[in-house]
């Protein structure tokens, strides 16, 4: 009785020294959101007619808030963390007020990492669901949403001045040839038919990367990535990611020249990805980013409805452009930051169930952004949007699909303007 009396006061000590090593961390906050779409069709025709301005330039305002709590522990050569949050998106812990309701809480994260030593290298391997163990532009955010969470393996070697980074990630599974959740059955029937294929759709990344420190003031970082996507699950819509439900505002007074979206479908994409940051003098933070998709063409396999009667097969844009320059950071009270970001992300070049959720593909544009600290860790903040749409190529299941937006709506131009003022607190 006497050795269980002291193996449970050691066991219990133990875990109490397990315990003090926990961290906590969360969030509260809240948005207030203007989008302005305009179709630029700016006449003052009468309804229904092309031009129609008081049916084309429509207004969304929107209250939301996001809140969100975790903890994360470790002893020796392993480390932990778990989380929940609010969730509005794969890519936005932001959500809806609803009046009288609650919000949807999710696992944000839920992770174990090995960490080992060897010699000079330091490796480690995350596993679970996470963050992005790739590196990338966090403020622009042009390829992956920093909110974005991700399930599988995240691998972290480095060197010195040399690191590789390499991930494995579940984005879902293909069962009996439909996209869901990961899992899938099978048997040899299903797979004898292409068209009943079953697997487990993936990201495979591979990242290696360099850092050079020039002064105690400038310091630079150097990625270059190639990512196999297996995943024909994806679409991202032209008309700068106009949605079905600003679409269906128009109802019944759409002028007939409307251009209408269309989903492209950006099937096992195969990209690269170039990211390049910089500490400067000043406190200012420069990071500029690349990413290069496979070709990609509009044909009858990437837009449902194309019109088959063409054999028009122009190339979309695949690629996308980020740069960023930003001074200050929030980091105690009276602490303030302004920042500014141009963009250019052409409709087959990411992934936007995985890329900033305010910035989609077919945009290009400028983004200004500012934020002021009142007390430690409770800050105010302002974003500003003003982007148009990149891909102007119509869709509209006839013979003339593939071509330059034609006349009367030669001039129609989608563009975006939106305005989000957030305050919070984060510890």
């Amino acid at each position: 009785m006497k050795k269980l009396t002291v193996l449970a006061v050691a066991s219990l000590f133990a875990t109490t020294a397990f315990a003090g090593d926990m961290k906590w961390s969360g969030h509260a906050g809240w948005r207030y959101r203007i989008i302005k779409n305009n179709e630029a069709m700016s006449s003052t025709a009468a309804a229904g007619t092309a031009g129609q301005k008081a049916t084309n330039e429509i207004t969304t305002k929107q209250h939301q808030y996001t809140a969100g709590i975790g903890a994360n522990g470790g002893w020796e050569n392993v480390e932990w963390g778990a989380g929940i949050r609010t969730t509005g998106s794969a890519t936005s812990s932001y959500t809806t007020f609803t009046a009288g309701g609650d919000a949807t809480i999710a696992l944000e994260q839920a992770w174990f990492r090995y960490l080992r030593d060897f010699g000079d290298i330091n490796f480690n391997v995350t596993v679970g669901r996470q963050m992005n163990a790739l590196a990338y532009d966090s403020v622009g955010q042009g390829l992956f949403d920093k909110d974005a969470r991700w399930d599988g393996f995240g691998w972290q070697w480095k060197m010195g001045m040399f690191g590789l980074n390499a991930a494995q990630y579940i984005t879902g599974a293909k069962s009996g040839g439909a996209n869901g959740a990961s899992t899938y059955s099978t048997n040899e029937n299903l797979k004898a038919t292409a068209t009943s294929s079953s697997h487990m759709n993936t990201l495979m990344a591979f990242q290696p990367h360099m850092t050079w420190k020039f002064t105690d003031e400038i310091e630079t970082f150097f990625a270059v990535g190639y990512y196999v996507w297996t995943d024909d699950s994806n679409t991202n819509r032209s008309r700068g990611g106009l949605t079905t439900t600003i679409e269906n505002l128009n109802t019944g007074t759409t002028p007939a020249a409307d251009i209408t979206a269309y989903a492209y479908r950006v099937h096992n994409p195969r990209q690269w990805h170039f990211y390049n940051k910089w500490s400067l003098p000043y406190n200012l933070k420069l990071s500029l980013e690349y990413v290069m998709n496979k070709k990609s063409i509009l044909n009858t396999n990437s837009v449902a409805g194309y019109g088959a009667a063409t054999v028009r097969e122009p190339e979309v844009s695949k690629s996308m452009f980020s740069g960023s320059l930003v001074y200050g950071s929030l980091e105690k009270a009276h602490d303030f930051t302004v920042g500014y970001t141009y963009q250019s992300k052409g409709i087959a070049s990411v992934i936007n169930t995985y890329t900033n959720s305010d910035f989609l593909a077919d945009n290009k544009g400028h983004v200004f952004s500012a934020g002021y600290a009142l007390a430690d860790n409770f800050h105010l903040g302002f974003k500003g949007f003003f982007m148009k749409e990149k891909e102007k190529l119509q869709v509209t299941g006839a013979a003339t699909d593939g071509l330059a937006y034609q006349s009367p709506n030669g001039g129609q131009e989608m563009k975006t303007t939106a305005f989000h003022f957030t305050t919070g607190v984060m510890f």
